[in-house]
């Protein structure tokens, strides 16, 4: 080694693991950018709602009583049957 020159073997050993450290890390943000975006939640009129995910919706917040509920089951399979 030459004297004076400050670099002994340690500092150029570690050249490769911090490049391929810097390589991973930015493999990582990518990765986690491209999924955060999947876990965005939808805009507003995007889904097209079904009488059965309405009336399912509706079971589940209690605006119905399960009675009421397999009535209105049993009247849009009636009608979806028919159709």
């Amino acid at each position: 080694m030459m004297p004076g020159l400050g670099i002994d073997w340690l500092g150029i050993a570690s050249v490769p693991l911090l490049i391929g450290g810097l390589l991973a890390f930015s493999a990582l943000l990518i990765f986690a950018l491209i999924h955060a975006a999947d876990d965005l939640p939808d805009r507003a009129g995007v889904h097209l709602t079904t009488p059965r995910s309405t009336l399912d919706e509706r079971l589940a917040k209690g605006e119905l009583s399960r009675d009421d509920y397999i009535e209105s089951r049993k009247a849009l399979d009636f009608k979806t049957a028919i159709v």
